[in-house]
């Protein structure tokens, strides 16, 4: 059985969209059927207490290796010969780098996920320091045997920070079956939803602006924001409560899966014209119950989406609405386009995700082994 170090830490402090994808992939790899079921000796390190275990994990497939040493200790632990952190705290064939972190592996083979490249795009795209984030990201990529991209558009993500082609390989999120339509149809006098942190690549500004080009007509639903506080949002903040249609939006920042899943089947369509994205899960999961999106074309989004997708260029605030009041506006485009979303939607599975990450694997320890056969 192939043994995995998988760094399982986004998901047990419930960071967003990394955190989703690590606790949904994780518990999809525990599942999967022999004879190509890994078992993931979980890398969980942590100082600031993270012990949100993902509840559906296969106990007889994981095991949480959980600590109390910060990660900088245990980097320093692991340039010690033998004490790499495919060795300790456990040792495995194949090292999953699932975040922005990268602990030290030298003894097994590695495997890292490129989310996204958002931050080569534009420095103010991500809240870290740019220069470190680029630099540690690049490093890792020539260090790593193979590459998981979650769409087809992040393999110019890739190619963009200099990863080679050959260990390039794309592997969608899957939706999770709790996003679905509601048992009941709910009436059409909906809202238009986004969800997603208040930063600069979700383009609210622009949305805003978009929105009030249509409440003017009165051509537009009410808006209700989903996300909690980023950085660089003041300006975005400044307006939105200066606003003459100021009642007509609602931010919520913080809500339960439940209360998600109710915003997504209530929500007349999702608007989502981000400018940088590496797959757009949320625009996946409103699929999933049957809610058409607004999208940047040529976006991750857009390539999630696919025909069911209104597309719209995500830098021109007139394109934005006209997306809005065509979406509003046109009753059978939008009962089509939830139809062959919610039709689309099936095909993304984390069953799926982890069957083609376990390839990932496979490929990634015949590469380590193939190398040392070279080298030596």
């Amino acid at each position: 059985m192939l043994q995995v170090g998988f760094d399982i830490r986004p998901a047990l402090f419930d960071y967003a969209g990394i955190g989703r994808y690590v606790r949904e992939l994780s518990t999809a790899l525990t599942k999967l059927e022999e004879p190509h079921a890994p078992f993931l000796e979980m890398f969980a390190p942590s100082w600031r207490g993270g012990r949100q275990i993902p509840p559906g994990l296969n106990p007889q497939r994981h095991r949480m290796n959980l600590g109390w040493l910060p990660g900088r200790v245990m980097d320093k632990i692991a340039q010690l010969p033998g004490m790499d952190a495919g060795r300790f705290p456990a040792k495995v064939d194949v090292f999953h780098w699932t975040d922005y972190t990268y602990p030290t592996v030298r003894s097994a083979a590695k495997v890292m996920t490129l989310h996204d490249a958002a931050f080569v795009a534009d420095p103010k795209f991500h809240g870290w320091d740019t220069s470190i984030l680029l630099d540690r990201v690049r490093r890792a990529l020539q260090a790593s045997d193979r590459i998981i991209v979650v769409s087809e558009p992040g393999r110019y993500d890739a190619e963009l920070l200099g990863a080679p082609s050959e260990k390039v390989e794309v592997v969608p999120h899957g939706v999770s079956p709790y996003f679905r339509p509601p048992e009941q149809p709910l009436s059409d006098q909906g809202f238009l939803l986004t969800v997603g942190t208040l930063e600069p690549r979700k383009n609210y500004l622009r949305m805003l602006l978009a929105l009030e080009q249509a409440w003017e007509k009165d051509l537009a639903p009410d808006w209700v924001i989903v996300g909690r506080p980023g950085w660089d949002y003041d300006k975005f903040l400044k307006r939105m409560e200066s606003s003459p249609f100021r009642q007509r939006i609602r931010w919520v920042q913080s809500v339960t899966d439940t209360e998600l899943l109710r915003y997504y089947q209530g929500a007349m369509a999702l608007l989502f014209p981000s400018l940088h994205e590496g797959f757009g899960l949320v625009v996946l999961e409103a699929m999933a119950c049957g809610t058409p999106a607004i999208v940047g074309d040529n976006t991750a989004p857009a390539w999630v989406a696919g025909p069911s997708g209104m597309r719209v260029d995500p830098n021109v605030v007139d394109s934005i609405a006209e997306g809005i009041e065509r979406m509003v506006g046109e009753e059978p485009w939008r009962k089509q386009a939830a139809a062959v979303a919610l039709k689309r939607a099936c095909s993304f599975t984390w069953a799926k995700a982890a069957e083609q990450t376990v390839e990932v694997y496979q490929a990634a320890v015949a590469a380590r082994r193939e190398g040392n056969a070279v080298a030596s």
